[in-house]
């Protein structure tokens, strides 16, 4: 076989039927597929999208809060701890009473 003949041949080689066009590979129809559409001037993507996400947010806010609220409070005494007694290791007294044990 010439190999223009092969590239001019719709047949599959392996099974030796037409396999159809790119997008179309040559099998039984779809049956059972509904597909509704909406005409455009019929749509309205944004109805009512501030409201919900007005309270959307809050529903969602309002179910996480007690995974999140707690580690940010202790994450602010513990930066406040911190800060204070930095304050307090570089103060005049901090140095008197801690300055010794420095190596």
């Amino acid at each position: 076989m010439q190999p223009t003949q092969a590239l001019r041949s719709h047949l599959d080689p392996a099974r030796g039927h037409y396999l159809g066009n790119w997008g179309h590979f040559g099998g039984e129809k779809q049956r059972g597929i509904v597909t509704y559409g909406l005409s455009a001037n019929r749509q309205n993507p944004f109805h009512n999208a501030f409201n919900d996400a007005i309270f959307n947010t809050f529903r969602r806010t309002k179910a996480q809060i007690f995974f999140w609220v707690p580690p940010m409070i202790a994450g602010y005494y513990l930066m406040d701890w911190a800060t204070h007694r930095n304050h307090y290791f570089n103060s005049k007294a901090g140095r008197a009473e801690f300055g010794d044990e420095e190596e």
